[in-house]
């Protein structure tokens, strides 16, 4: 009984002590929205002496120090917050701090570190994802002027321990002290002249360089670099990024070869999955494609993520492997399902194949619906998303939507290759003669050369035109290539025109007398039931 009676006892007075942390944790909070800082540092810093495992006071303090402009503080609190016990979306804020503060003053380990943090949190935030790649790119090479940033205890002032006042003494002197951050090209070089050896400005100014394209100057600071610190791994990775921006990828793969071998030893694999993924691009330019597709899947072995699936997407369109270029689709778009590079490729590849699935639809749709919502983009966005236009073109042929396709027609008319090509000419003219501007039409089809569908087609417009010997020139030159023509069952409909010339029957019915004499150009079987709509081969 007494032992029950003593259980009790320790029950309430623990209620008693939650209740009491409790009050002083509201008391606090008041005093910090009532701006009464002074009388807030006091209760909240006993609350962390009372409850030593939350981390909610010493973020409150964090903002208090803020307000005050006492960021050496600051960033104490919010560090020390960092390792207790928050609210999620309280330490999403607090890391989101933390990683903006260093990445700011360049500590590129500690903006490495809550960065990483924070995208665990939430890992769809593309800024913090660009921080934490730029601390890992520089990672190694901490800015002198938050070295001393240490997650340290908050104390009441008579306090504070000796060591921490030590260390926080010249905090305050390099925070009033630090200079401006240098801006121009010529200050850069100013300072390098008078500080030849300063590593750490002159890989600022190689940042700074490659920022503003200048990759010639940034080549030659970054071969000095090289020269003084062979073993500086991200000097090589960088090398490289700047002889691919100057399309010399085959220097470039030298870069990247020379940065694998000395990887960093921290987040090994975030800088190896840049290094292969680069490395895949610049293969690709080279067009050595199976070597670009191995340097892709190593990537994707260091982190798996939806890039390289996409870069792997387009390579096997390239290739052309349409079945696995839909199949790296399909695993990327479980990544990233609203990407319309990706839906393109998927749509395309499907075209090519003549799979029109339920996923090809629905890769139509995301894709035209991405280009009319951002029709208005960059010469980038054009780029990007430009190699779909003359499928999407076709698809918007075969709607009827001859208007809408005219307009990704006429986008594709300065690629020296796309508008040459017997798929774009065709399409083209074919869609002109949909909208019945036959003389246009007629413009694209008489470019090409040996195409029985394009001969066909010709042949209709000049039945439109009531131009009987052109019908019989253009007819009998299709027919020649594909002599399933003559008893096509939908010549009536075709040629309405002129059907119930005498000659034209006449024609018909003798296969225009001459028929056999003629070499064969090109050669594809088309269908009886319907008027031609060929293949690559077959145009």
């Amino acid at each position: 009984m007494g032992k029950l009676i003593s259980v009790l006892y320790i029950l309430l007075f623990c209620s008693y002590l939650f209740a009491g942390d409790a009050e002083l944790m509201k008391e606090a909070k008041t005093a910090f929205s009532k701006k009464s800082y002074g009388e807030a540092i006091k209760k909240f810093t006993k609350y962390t002496e009372q409850v030593p495992s939350q981390g909610e006071a010493y973020m409150y303090l964090g903002y208090i120090y803020e307000y005050k402009k006492d960021y050496p503080r600051s960033i104490a609190n919010f560090r020390k917050s960092a390792e207790l016990e928050l609210s999620k979306e309280q330490r999403k804020t607090v890391l989101l701090k933390l990683a903006l503060f260093f990445n700011y003053h360049q500590d590129w380990n500690l903006a490495a570190v809550y960065s990483s943090r924070y995208l665990k949190i939430n890992p769809g935030n593309e800024e913090m994802q660009k921080i934490y790649n730029r601390a890992v790119g520089n990672r190694g090479n901490p800015n002198s002027s938050t070295s001393y940033i240490a997650p340290v205890k908050q104390e009441t002032k008579p306090e504070i321990k000796k060591e921490e006042l030590v260390r926080m003494e010249p905090v305050k002197k390099i925070q009033e002290s630090k200079p401006q951050p240098i801006k121009t090209d010529e200050a850069y070089e100013q300072v390098l002249a008078e500080q030849p050896n300063n590593e750490e400005v002159r890989w600022d100014y190689v940042l700074n360089l490659f920022e503003d394209k200048k990759y010639e100057k940034a080549e030659s600071q970054l071969n000095y670099l090289i020269e003084k610190f062979p073993g500086r791994t991200r000097y090589h990775y960088k090398l490289g990024i700047v002889k691919l921006r100057q399309d010399d990828p085959e220097t470039a793969i030298v870069s990247f070869e020379r940065a694998k071998k000395n990887p960093f030893s921290k987040d090994t694999n975030v800088f190896l999955y840049y290094v292969f993924l680069n490395e895949g691009l610049a293969y690709q330019k080279l067009n050595d494609l199976a070597k670009a597709e191995s340097s892709y899947l190593e990537a994707f072995k260091q982190l798996p993520k939806d890039t390289p699936l996409i870069a792997l997407t387009r390579l096997n369109q390239q290739k052309p492997n349409f079945e696995a270029c839909v199949s790296y689709a399909d695993k990327a778009l479980t990544m990233t399902q609203d990407s319309a590079e990706v839906h393109m490729f998927r749509f395309i590849c499907l075209f090519e194949l003549n799979k029109r699935t339920p996923k090809f639809e629905t890769s139509y749709s995301k894709y035209k619906q991405a280009l009319e919502s951002n029709s208005d983009k960059s010469k980038m966005g054009f780029e990007k998303l430009s190699p779909g236009y003359l499928k999407l073109a076709r698809k918007l042929l075969e709607e009827n939507q001859w208007e809408k396709a005219d307009l990704y027609f006429s986008k594709l008319e300065s690629d020296p290759v796309i508008s040459t090509s017997r798929e774009y000419l065709f399409y083209r003219g074919k869609n002109y003669f949909v909208g019945k501007r036959y003389d246009d039409s007629l413009t694209y089809l008489q470019k090409i050369e040996g195409s029985a569908a394009a001969f066909y087609l010709m042949a209709r417009i000049y039945s439109k035109k009531f131009d009987l010997t052109k019908v019989k020139e253009n007819f009998k030159k299709g027919a020649d290539l594909k002599p399933e023509y003559w008893t096509f069952d939908v010549l009536e409909k075709d040629f309405k025109e002129v059907w119930r010339d005498p000659s034209f029957q006449e024609f018909l019915s003798k296969k225009g007398l001459e028929s056999g004499n003629s070499p064969k150009l090109d050669s594809t079987p088309t269908t009886q039931s319907s008027p031609p709509s060929p293949s690559m081969s077959s145009r």
